[in-house]
C-alpha cells in the first residue's frame, strides 16, 4: 500500500466520514415513511403526519449526491487501468446485484400470489423481472421521467441510475489523468449537448420530457447532475480548501440542515432534481463534508448501524408497505392500520428483516460472489479498501 493510500484509508477509519452513514440511514427511513404514508391513503390535509413525512422522497437525491462523492473519494490514488476499472465495477455489482435480484424475484412472487388471493392483478410480467434485475427501466420513455416506468421492486428505479453512473465512472477511470476531463465532458455532452441536438432546451427539471423513447431517456436525465455534484464535492474535499474555525464549521452544518429541513417541510422547492430537493441537500452535504476536515462529528453507534443496513432497508420495506399491508387492508383492521401509529410497526419489521438481509445477502452472499468473480478474472487483492456508494456502500476488501 502506498503512503497516499495509507493516509486515505486512515481518514476513513478515523471516522471522519461517519456522518455519511448517518445520512444514509436517515435517507432510507425518509423513503420508508413516504411509502407508508402513500399506502395508508392518508388525506393530504391530515395536518402534522402528512406535513412531516410527505417529503420523504428527498432521501433519493441525497443517496445520489453521496454516490457521486464516494465514487470520487473511494478511487482516489487508484492507478488508472482497465484492470482496476474492471475490479471497481465488479465490486460495485457484486454488492448491489445479488440482494436486489433475489428480493425482486421474491417480491414479484409474493405480490402476485397476494393479489390473486385478493382478486387484484400485479401488472408485471416475467420479462419485467429480467429488465428490473438488469437495471433497465421498464419504460424508457421521457414522458415518464424520472422513474421511466420504474422497476418491479419499486425502489429499484433509482438503482437504474446508480448502475449507469457506476458504469460511466468505471469507463472514465481507464483514461488516467484525463479521467475527470472525460467524465465532465461526457456529462456535459449527455445533459446539455444531446437535448440541444434533439431540439430541446436543457433544464434541471427531473420531470422534463426530452422526447426520448430509448435508454437515452435515462442518460440525459437531469437527475445525473446530482451525481456530478457529489463528484465535485469529492474533488473539493481533496483540495486544500478548509474551514479553520471549528465554530464556523459547526454553524455552517447547522444552518445547512435547517435550510434543507425548511425547504422540505415548507414545500419551498419540491420533488426530484437539483431544482427540487436537490440543491438544499447538495449544500448540506457540502457543508458537512468540508467541515469534516476541521470537526470530528460524534455519530451514535445505532445511527451508523442503521446506515450499514440502509440498502437492505431500502429494498425490503416494500414487502410490508405492499403485500402485507394489502392483506391487512382487506380485514377488519383497516381503520387501525390507517392510523399513523401503525408506521412504527412497519418500520420495526422492516428494520428487523433488513438486518437479516444485510447479514446474509448483502455481506455473505455478495462477498462470496465477489470473491468468485474476482478470482475468475484473477483480480483479487488489486484494489484498496473502498466504500461502496449509496444506497449501497459498505466497506469491502
Amino acid at each position: 500500500m502506498t503512503a497516499a493510500n495509507s493516509t486515505h484509508n486512515k481518514k476513513h477509519h478515523d471516522g471522519k466520514l461517519e456522518f455519511i452513514q448517518a445520512m444514509r440511514g436517515i435517507a432510507a427511513l425518509m423513503v420508508v415513511m413516504l411509502h407508508i404514508l402513500q399506502q395508508q391513503n392518508i388525506p393530504i390535509d391530515s395536518s402534522f403526519y402528512y406535513w412531516l413525512f410527505s417529503g420523504g422522497g428527498a432521501g433519493v437525491p441525497l443517496f445520489f449526491v453521496i454516490s457521486g462523492f464516494i465514487m470520487a473519494y473511494s478511487t482516489k490514488g487508484i492507478e488508472p487501468s482497465f484492470h482496476n476499472s474492471l475490479t471497481f465495477l465488479i465490486k460495485r455489482l457484486s454488492r448491489v446485484w445479488p440482494t436486489y435480484a433475489i428480493l425482486t424475484i421474491i417480491f414479484w412472487i409474493t405480490v402476485t400470489v397476494t393479489d390473486n388471493f385478493l382478486g387484484a392483478h400485479f401488472p408485471y410480467s416475467v420479462s419485467d423481472i429480467f429488465k428490473s434485475v438488469l437495471f433497465i427501466p421498464l419504460k424508457n420513455d421521457s414522458s415518464l421521467a424520472p422513474l421511466l416506468g420504474g422497476s418491479v421492486l419499486f425502489p429499484g428505479w433509482s438503482l437504474n441510475y446508480e448502475l449507469y453512473f457506476y458504469t460511466l465512472f468505471a469507463v472514465c477511470m481507464i483514461f488516467g489523468k484525463l479521467r475527470w476531463p472525460v467524465f465532465f465532458s461526457f456529462i456535459t455532452l449527455t445533459l446539455i449537448g444531446l437535448p440541444l441536438l434533439n431540439g430541446a432546451i436543457p433544464t434541471l427539471d427531473a420531470y422534463v420530457n426530452y422526447g426520448w423513447r430509448s435508454y437515452l431517456a435515462l442518460v440525459t436525465s437531469p437527475l445525473i447532475w446530482e451525481f456530478a455534484a457529489g463528484v465535485i464535492i469529492g474533488l473539493i474535499y481533496f483540495s486544500p480548501l478548509k474551514i479553520n474555525s471549528k465554530s464556523f464549521a459547526l454553524f455552517l452544518c447547522a444552518a445547512s440542515v435547517s435550510l434543507a429541513i425548511w425547504v422540505n417541510l415548507s414545500k419551498f422547492s419540491w420533488g426530484m432534481g437539483i431544482n427540487g430537493w436537490g440543491w438544499s441537500l447538495i449544500l448540506m452535504f457540502f457543508a458537512f463534508t468540508i467541515s469534516s476536515k476541521t470537526v470530528s462529528f460524534k455519530i451514535p453507534e445505532w445511527l451508523i448501524w442503521l446506515g450499514n443496513i440502509s440498502y437492505s432497508l431500502y429494498l425490503i420495506h416494500p414487502f410490508f408497505v405492499k403485500p402485507v399491508f394489502d392483506v391487512l387492508w382487506e380485514t377488519s383492521f383497516r381503520a387501525q392500520i390507517r392510523d399513523p401509529s401503525f408506521s412504527l410497526v412497519v418500520i420495526c419489521f422492516s428494520i428487523f428483516f433488513a438486518a437479516l438481509s444485510h447479514k446474509y445477502l448483502e455481506v455473505r452472499l455478495s462477498d462470496f460472489i465477489r470473491i468468485k468473480i474476482l478470482s475468475y478474472f484473477n483480480l483479487n487483492g488489486r484494489e484498496k479498501v473502498i466504500l461502496i456508494s449509496s444506497p449501497t456502500h459498505q466497506v469491502v476488501n
